[in-house]
């Protein structure tokens, strides 16, 4: 996995081990996507937050439920933060990669 430096790979861990099951499943569904909506298309950080409330209100209806922001905020813990330049394609795989952590 990739990471801008050694300090944001610390802050990662600490906030809390492996991602759930539900977790997981979010974001292998959101490199999905990512994988075949406009691969080749810059990636930016505002679609990661997009990304992770669209998916987790899709599996705990609602925006404003307590499981749906839960999920979200999982999967914002877990999705590495987006680096300039990136490709949507080469983020999905951070996301299985994420994952599979």
């Amino acid at each position: 996995m990739t990471y801008r430096n050694q300090a944001e790979e610390g802050l990662r861990r600490a906030r809390g081990g492996a991602p759930t099951e539900t977790c997981r499943a979010l974001l292998l569904q959101a490199a999905e996507h990512l994988t075949y909506d406009r691969p080749h298309d810059q990636m930016w950080e505002a679609v990661r937050i997009y990304l992770a409330r669209r998916f987790a209100a899709i599996r705990f209806p609602g925006y404003h439920t307590e499981a749906a922001a839960e999920a979200t905020l999982q999967f914002l813990n877990h999705a590495p933060v987006v680096t300039a330049g990136q490709t949507r394609g080469e983020y999905a795989l951070l996301l299985r990669a994420a994952a599979q952590a």
